[in-house]
């Protein structure tokens, strides 16, 4: 009987476009799936994570919300400085009303307000904001 042999040739170049192309995909797999839905359901988890990670202190995940004019006009430092101070101490989504490219959301903050002498504990806070379809995303809109 006689043998065939395959003789394959990997070159460190081709394995890193292979996996390149693979990490890609999975990505477009990922925000397709983090993405889909109703505009009010997309919205709804935005505006949460949003909160979230104003929440933490993250100003990073907070600032990449941010509609794009916002963000060509305020850097993400003086978002930082000017835009994460918060006595809130916690978040919740409570409504959101879109239509074809404008939502209106609504979220209850919990806030420790701070009146020097006196504790009164958490309030509730009704907040509002704007979130716009921009290249097929939904950002918050922010005034630069």
């Amino acid at each position: 009987m006689k043998e065939i042999v395959m003789k394959t040739r990997f070159s460190a170049k081709g394995a890193m476009r292979a996996g390149a192309m693979i990490m890609a995909a999975l990505s477009l797999g990922a925000c397709a799936t983090m993405d889909s839905g109703t505009p009010e359901q997309i919205v709804t988890k935005r505006a949460q994570a949003y909160w979230d990670a104003r929440l933490k202190g993250d100003a990073t995940t907070a600032y990449g919300f941010a509609n794009d004019a916002f963000r060509q006009a305020v850097s993400e430092q003086k978002f930082k400085q000017g835009h994460m101070a918060t006595f809130a101490v916690g978040a919740e989504v409570q409504k959101v009303e879109c239509d074809a490219q404008k939502c209106d959301v609504g979220t209850n903050l919990k806030v420790n307000p701070p009146l020097p002498g006196k504790k009164i504990g958490t309030i509730d806070v009704y907040s509002k904001q704007t979130w716009l379809l921009e290249d097929g995303q939904w950002k918050l809109f922010m005034e630069p």
